[in-house]
């Protein structure tokens, strides 16, 4: 049996500018998983973008900067941080491909948020400023490790997150300012934190579109319920 391959839209590193690059915890879980990574780079055009998607049997949508506010109709925020119209561009393409022609997509971090906004949905820009709430969500101000639980979340019961981390209250890292704000038509919330913020989300009456806030390719080394996302994920893939 060929094993499943996924495509990871890849950037440009934005502080250098000088080559593309994917966090190894992405690359690493899917091939536990099971899966074989593919990188793509955001700046190829739709085209080539395109003969790339059909060769793959799921997409993976990584962490990263921040999505463009003027897509879903907003002024920039103060606080919103490095935006790459091109990685916003190659992301939008492969989550309406993935979602039309029902190919999995798991989107983690900003590609929760990525895959939310490019089927019509909004963004907070800033949590500290517009959200009230005193929970801690972005690690890097606490110094917090890539693998360490910052807050938990709850878990909707039946969900498909649920029945793949066999928990209705999970551990989570955290490493975000932004979040979904107007959840796009076909998503169902299935995770929260505390204060209310979205953590997850997935489309119910698909094989695999599901998006969650948190790191879990940073825990998978060790946490047997966050492995289990990218082994759910490549099961799903390989189902033809």
């Amino acid at each position: 049996m060929n094993k499943p391959r996924i495509l990871i839209p890849t950037p440009i590193q934005f502080n250098t500018a000088r080559s593309f690059s994917t966090g190894q915890g992405y690359i690493n879980s899917l091939v536990t998983a099971g899966g074989i990574p593919l990188m793509a780079p955001v700046t190829i055009d739709e085209n080539a973008l395109r003969g790339l998607y059909e060769l793959v049997d799921g997409v993976l949508l990584s962490g990263g900067g921040d999505v463009d506010p003027a897509v879903y109709g907003e002024t920039t925020h103060e606080k919103t941080g490095y935006v790459d119209r091109d990685r916003d561009r190659a992301e939008f393409l492969l989550t309406r491909w993935a979602v039309a022609d029902d190919k999995p997509i798991f989107g983690i971090c900003r590609g929760i948020q990525a895959m939310n906004v490019a089927l019509g949905g909004s963004l907070v820009q800033d949590i500290p400023s517009e959200w009230e709430s005193t929970l801690k969500h972005n690690g890097r101000y606490e110094n917090a490790t890539r693998d360490e639980v910052l807050h938990h979340v709850a878990v909707e019961a039946g969900s498909r997150i649920e029945k793949m981390v066999q928990n209705q209250d999970v551990g989570v890292n955290s490493f975000h300012h932004q979040a979904v704000k107007r959840v796009a038509e076909g998503f169902t919330i299935t995770s929260r934190a505390p204060d209310g913020i979205i953590e997850g989300m997935e489309m119910p009456d698909k094989r695999f579109v599901v998006g969650v806030q948190w790191h879990p390719e940073e825990m998978s080394a060790v946490r047997a319920d966050m492995l289990n996302l990218f082994v759910e994920f490549v099961d799903a893939c390989a189902v033809a």
